[in-house]
């Protein structure tokens, strides 16, 4: 199967790892940007992907299932200019 995110790309996420309290997952207030710098098919559950943020939030030493990835950054900022064109300075 062919893989949803490469090697540079950027993405968001909307939930991040930590480790603190046994490990689990945290959901920001605002989604995390960052990119694609390795990965990986696994055999049994898809597509994992090692990310390194672009901006200063520790998103832990894990890869990510594409499953984790909300997507491509680009959307992210597609949906705020609507937002944006729609609502304005309202």
């Amino acid at each position: 199967m062919k893989s949803k995110y490469n090697v540079g790309d950027k993405i968001y996420l909307t939930k991040i790892w930590t480790p603190k309290d046994n490990g689990g997952y945290i959901y920001p207030d605002h989604p995390v940007v960052a990119v694609v710098l390795r990965k990986q098919d696994t055999p049994s559950l898809g597509w994992s992907y090692h990310l390194g943020p672009l901006c200063n939030t520790d998103i832990g030493k894990v890869m990510y299932w594409e499953s984790d990835i909300a997507g491509h950054a680009d959307d992210l900022i597609d949906a705020e200019e609507e937002l944006w064109k729609t609502w304005g300075d309202r």
